[in-house]
Formats: structure tokens, C-alpha cells, sequence
């Protein structure tokens, strides 16, 4: 019976020690491939569908991460099991001497390998801490918060009205596109301006700041990931999927085993649809990953138009597939012949898109893609910046433009690792310092005052119904405020530090009316 106890001992050592090695690179991988991320991310996307994700991101997880896991554990499983009284030699020659060491594998009994595996733990523990702030997440989801229920404001329940003649709408969601990419005259942090085309929309349009100069919108917590930034910008809330309490209890929470995509929320996509808008939705990614499907089909009965439509169309090669879909360069285009379709029916459009080349990870490089810069990420934003100044210009040529807003904002601020490192903000509290780029192009009406604004990507909710000329009953929606009006954000009213400590606490009326009310 002893020798069978020892053997499940023996096993349940090596296991842990495997689960450590895996744990150990993959934050390593994780770090190094999304940089600036959270803990509130990493629980979110491990619960969605990881279908449509890069090909790199995969192939790099197997050598960075897997890997070394596979060498290390099978390094240290060897000396285990190596007879512990068996002396092994090792020689080498230098010059004409030779070298001999005798290693007398070490006999390790349960109490030393267990606290060999606890140093090893706390060491990983304390890792995570500081990459992923793992403490202030945890002590967060213990100590619950009024704040979201206090100043929710539904948009189900508030007037709304639509001028008769409804505008078209064109929403851009530039991935993580940052004000930031500017120089510091412009009110970037850059001593070279890499997107100079989107400065001179900023500044030949509305942009709403924080200062006399051209700087974004901060982000809030849980809102600093694509389909989180999507979420804020159009729904005015968080994307907060955890909650310790199911946690501890067992219970499983995870967004796929629920009926609907946060079904007690009112969107931006269900308003347009209300009032009679078509609501389509273009990108070079597949859609399906990271629940943005689900979100866009379930809010707003929006036509999905992806990587797949592209090959099921022939517009791309059934095997072609270039980072996480196909090149914004391509995109652009498909926009355009979408756009033309659209403006010849009668019913106003809400037309969206999302680009994917300056996705962390370096961007893409396609041909239109300058030798300008250092730095690939670099290149690839000023690429971006044409690109994009280059569609507007040509939207503006169009007969369809007179009676069309364009909205334009990144998703949430660059994950790139190394790039503005001395600007990294706290990933668990959520991003001041770095501001996320918006214009506002043809509205319907003028801001009272859009300079020197404090302000979150959850204010464009409101904002972009304004900027079609919908009037809001009291310039809230969500968490969100009208930019064009002169009410103060929650910013403004209580400040970033605070806002931030209340969103990041748990929130049982978000829980139980926001993301289960089915429960």
C-alpha cells in the first residue's frame, strides 16, 4: 500500500511541476505577444470562441511556450527518475588536459520537493502580479460596488428622438489607434509624428480632447480589448465577465452557455434598428472570434461581413490568409463597394468596420507600407494613416456623403510590447496617461465644447446618436454622456481615479441585469 502511495505522490508532483513550467512560459508568451493586458481579458477570452484567431499567435504559443514547457519538464522528469545511487561522469577536454566531474544525481525526499515547488510558485504568483496585477483583481471581485446601478442609465428608457431625414452613419474602428502615435506638439508622446493624415482629420474635424491639443479619450477598465472596446463605445458599459463568487462555488459562468450576448443591455445597435437603420458590419478578421458575432448579430440584427464572406464571395483564395484575415488594404476596398450598394437604397444605413493591420504583434506590412521608420510597428501606423485619410477623401467625393456622419475611433489603446513602454499604464486600472484617437465628421450638430474634456471611450455611446442628430433626454446613456452637450461625464464628476476603483469593484446589479438577467 506504501509503494502505491508513493507513486501517487510521485505523480501528482511531476503534474504540478508540469502545470508550473506551462503556467511560467505561457505568461512569458502572453506578455511578449499582447504586452499591455489584463487579467479581466485573459478570463474573458479563454471562456469565447478562440476561432478565427492569427495563425502566428498559435505557432508562436507552440514554440515559446509549449516547447520549452515539453524540454524543461522532460530535463527535470530524467533527473527524477535517474537512480539515486548511480554516479555519472562528465569529461571535457581543454587543450591537452581532460576534464572529469562526478555528479551524484541529489536524493530529494517530499518535504524538499514540496518546498521546492512552493519558492517555484510564489515566484510565478508574484510574476503574474506584477504583469497582470492578479492581487488588485482578486481583492476587487471581493468588494462589491453601487456604482454601475447608481448611474446606469438605460437607453430603453430614456427618449430618444431621430430627426425625420435620418442620416447615415459610418463607423470606423481603427485597432488600437492612439493620439498617443503624435508628436508632443500635436499632443502626442512621440517626438516624430507617425500618423500625420489623422492629425489633419483631427484637426480639420471634431475631435473631442483632454487638453488644448489633439488627445483621445482614456479607457476604462474592462474596456481595453477589441471586442471590450466595441462593447464600450456601443452599449456605454464594461465588458466584465468574472465573478469570484461563481468562482468559488463551482458554478460556470463563461459567455458561451448563455443564451445571449449581455441581454440586458440596450445598444447603439438596437436603437439604429428601432428606427429603421440597416446595420452591417465589415471586417478582415474572422468575426466569430472573441464573441463579436454574438454581440453585433444579437444587438442590432447587424449583416456580419468577414474573412469568410470574403472567400465565400471569391473575392480572396480559399487558403489565403494574411495575419488574422485578410489586409485592411483590401478591406478599404470591399468598404467601398459595399458603401455604393447601400447609399442606392432608400433605407438609412449604419455601416461599421473594423481594420486588423495595426493589431499588436508588429502590425501588417502590405506593399503601401513605407521604409520611413525604425521600427515595423511604426511603418505600419503611418500606412495606416494614408489609408485611412485615403478612404475618407474618397467617401467625401461621393453623392452619399452630404447626408452621412462619420465617427472614427480606436478600439482601445496599443497592447504593443516595447512601444511607449515608459507610458504602460496599470492594466488592471485602466489607461489615463495614453488617449485613444476620435473624429467626428459631417455631425449634425457642433459640440458646445469638445477641448479640455475629461472622458472614456464609454462617452461615444451617446456621442455618436448626437452626432446623427438624435436627441438624448438627459445626454446619458449607459455610463456614457453626450459629448456635443455640456453635461459632465462621470469623468468629470468624479474623476478617473475614482471611477476607475468603482468600475473595477464587483457589481451585482451589472450581473444580474447586464450579463445573466436569464439566470
Amino acid at each position: 500500500m506504501k509503494k502505491y502511495v508513493n507513486i501517487a505522490k510521485g505523480i501528482a508532483i511531476q503534474l504540478l511541476i508540469l502545470a508550473l513550467f506551462l503556467l511560467y512560459f505561457s505568461m512569458a508568451w502572453c506578455s511578449d505577444n499582447f504586452g499591455n493586458i489584463g487579467l479581466n481579458e485573459i478570463v474573458f477570452t479563454l471562456n469565447m470562441p478562440l476561432k478565427g484567431a492569427a495563425n502566428s499567435y498559435f505557432q508562436t504559443y507552440f514554440t515559446d511556450a509549449l516547447l520549452p514547457t515539453i524540454i524543461g519538464f522532460a530535463i527535470e522528469l530524467i533527473l527524477y527518475i535517474f537512480p539515486k545511487k548511480k554516479r555519472y561522469e562528465l569529461s571535457a577536454c581543454v587543450g591537452r588536459r581532460t576534464w572529469k566531474v562526478s555528479i551524484f544525481p541529489l536524493k530529494l525526499n517530499g518535504f524538499i520537493w514540496s518546498g521546492i515547488i512552493l519558492f517555484w510558485l510564489v515566484i510565478i504568483v508574484n510574476a503574474a502580479d506584477e504583469k497582470f496585477n492578479v492581487y488588485d483583481f482578486i481583492r476587487d471581485q471581493l468588494e462589491a460596488s453601487e456604482f454601475i446601478e447608481n448611474e446606469y442609465v438605460d437607453a430603453a428608457l430614456v427618449e430618444i428622438k431621430f430627426p425625420e431625414e435620418k442620416r447615415n452613419l459610418i463607423c470606423i474602428y481603427l485597432e488600437s489607434a492612439e493620439s498617443s502615435f503624435q508628436d508632443k506638439e500635436n499632443g502626442g508622446l512621440l517626438d516624430v509624428n507617425i500618423i500625420p493624415e489623422m492629425t489633419e482629420l483631427a484637426k480639420n474635424n471634431i475631435s473631442f480632447s483632454q487638453s488644448e491639443l489633439i488627445e483621445g479619450a482614456a479607457v476604462a477598465p474592462s474596456c481595453g480589448w477589441t471586442i471590450a472596446g466595441l462593447v464600450a463605445q456601443t452599449s456605454g458599459l464594461p465588458l466584465k465577465l468574472f465573478n469570484f463568487d461563481d468562482a468559488l462555488d463551482g458554478t460556470d459562468n463563461t459567455m458561451d452557455k448563455y443564451v445571449s450576448f449581455m441581454p440586458g443591455a440596450t445598444t447603439l445597435g438596437d436603437i439604429l434598428e428601432q428606427e429603421g437603420y440597416y446595420n452591417f458590419f465589415m471586417a478582415g478578421s474572422d468575426f466569430t472570434f472573441g464573441g463579436r458575432r454574438d454581440y453585433f448579430t444579437q444587438h442590432g440584427n447587424y449583416e456580419i461581413w468577414d474573412y469568410n464572406t470574403a472567400i465565400e464571395l471569391g473575392k480572396i483564395e480559399e487558403d489565403y490568409k494574411e495575419g488574422w484575415g485578410f489586409e485592411d488594404r483590401k478591406l478599404y476596398d470591399y468598404a467601398k463597394e459595399k458603401l455604393l450598394e447601400l447609399a442606392q437604397e432608400e433605407q438609412p444605413f449604419n455601416f461599421s468596420m473594423l481594420t486588423v493591420d495595426t493589431h499588436t504583434g508588429g502590425g501588417y506590412l502590405c506593399e503601401l507600407c513605407p521604409d520611413t521608420f525604425e521600427t515595423r510597428y511604426e511603418n505600419v501606423w503611418a500606412c495606416a494613416s494614408y489609408q485611412l485619410s485615403d478612404f475618407i477623401e474618397w467617401i467625401q467625393q461621393q453623392d452619399f456623403y452630404e447626408n452621412t456622419t462619420i465617427c472614427i475611433s480606436g478600439d482601445h489603446s496599443s497592447m504593443q510590447e516595447g512601444f511607449l513602454t515608459e507610458y504602460d499604464y496599470d492594466k488592471h486600472r485602466g489607461n489615463i496617461e495614453r488617449k485613444v484617437y476620435n473624429v467626428f465628421i459631417n455631425t449634425a450638430y457642433e459640440p458646445v465644447n469638445m477641448k479640455n474634456r475629461q472622458f472614456t471611450t464609454l462617452d461615444y455611446f451617446p456621442t455618436v446618436l448626437a452626432a446623427v442628430g438624435a436627441e438624448i433626454e438627459g445626454n446619458r446613456l449607459g455610463l456614457g454622456t453626450n459629448l456635443f452637450s455640456d453635461r459632465d461625464t462621470l469623468a468629470e464628476e468624479y474623476g478617473f481615479e475614482d471611477m476607475f476603483e468603482e468600475l473595477n469593484k464587483k457589481s451585482n446589479f451589472y450581473d444580474s441585469e447586464i450579463l445573466y438577467p436569464e439566470r
